[in-house]
């Protein structure tokens, strides 16, 4: 076996960094801020949509290392990798989105993510000659994240039931080599259904996205997502829930990011909304990463052009008014 320098071994961890980092990264689906299911409740032709979001998620858990085929691409080929890391990573994320009713039935939105991730790596060696000793790393990321452009149309309305169908494409602005993007174009595709029962509105999202990358993850992922909305007080604040499960992007785990969020939408005016949410992954915690362990969302949505009745409902029909 071809012994290799210390400095050398370093350079996996900032590859293996790269590739965590790259799990917490969202894929950039705008949606009714905290939730993460989206709805087809559209702008209203010539209504722009600003939204201005911040998340931090927390992520702390233990994995064994494999030889360096099944974890990452590495010039340590062959070298022996195999002991136990365990890893804590901290991420926070603000976001800008800005969608614009085309026409009554079709908006296009873009979202622009800016990143910044602390993470630490503490690697016991089983074999190989490191044996016996302990790694330390940490990294400090900080940039842009990979920017995402969509199209959202409402193909059928009657009575309380709207569809809508959400395609889009990521571009890869995010530096991938520090794990803020993919390092390549991707695209992903949503079908929406939305229930509206006036005080309870339910929303359902069936997506996939197909994640072409630099950074040796899953290209196929597919998600699926609950919600509710709750109203409390009419047009002015509601509790909001969200359930969904997503396929993990490592290659090496097949457990699969399920997860819980709650919050709430207090409706300042009739074109501002403010939010505040609770992220929490309902899957087994200290071994392996599906998604972080928690996350606290927080938003302003504010609306310009036409104003809406209220930040629920943004699409008045003329006999309404």
């Amino acid at each position: 076996m071809k012994h290799v320098r210390l400095y050398d071994v370093r350079g996996i961890y900032a590859v293996i960094a790269a590739l965590l980092i790259g799990l917490f990264a969202p894929i950039p689906v705008y949606a009714l801020h905290p939730l993460i299911t989206d709805d087809a409740v559209m702008q209203g032709k010539g209504v722009f949509e600003l939204e201005l979001n911040y998340q931090f998620s927390h992520d702390r858990y233990s994995e064994i290392a494999r030889e360096p085929k099944e974890v990452t691409e590495s010039g340590l080929e062959g070298q022996s990798v195999f002991g136990k890391r365990h890893v804590r990573e901290n991420v926070h994320q603000a976001g800008v989105g800005l969608a614009y009713g085309v026409i009554d039935a079709v908006d296009i939105a873009f979202a622009v993510p800016f990143q910044s991730v602390y993470y630490r790596n503490r690697h016991f060696y089983y074999t190989g000659p490191l044996q016996g000793l302990y790694m330390k790393q940490t990294e400090m990321e900080n940039g842009l994240g990979d920017i995402s452009a969509e199209v959202k149309w409402k193909i059928f309305e009657y009575k309380a039931l709207s569809l809508a169908l959400k395609p889009g494409i990521i571009i890869p602005t995010g530096n991938c080599s520090k794990g803020l993007g993919a390092g390549k174009f991707g695209a992903y595709g949503y079908f929406i259904t939305t229930l509206d029962l006036k005080m309870v509105l339910l929303h359902l999202n069936i997506g996939y996205i197909r994640n072409q990358n630099r950074i040796n993850e899953r290209e196929d992922i597919w998600h699926a997502s609950l919600a509710g909305e709750f109203w409390v007080v009419k047009d002015r604040f509601r509790l909001v829930a969200n359930i969904g499960l997503d396929r993990n992007k490592d290659k090496r785990s097949r457990i699969h990011d399920a997860y819980l969020l709650g919050g709430g939408i207090l409706t300042v005016s009739d074109s501002c909304d403010l939010d505040l949410g609770f992220k929490y992954s309902i899957q087994s915690k200290q071994w392996e990463s599906p998604g972080p362990d928690y996350s606290i969302l927080a938003g302003a949505t504010i609306w310009f052009g036409y104003v809406p009745k209220s930040g629920a409902e943004v699409n008045v029909k003329e006999g309404e008014k």
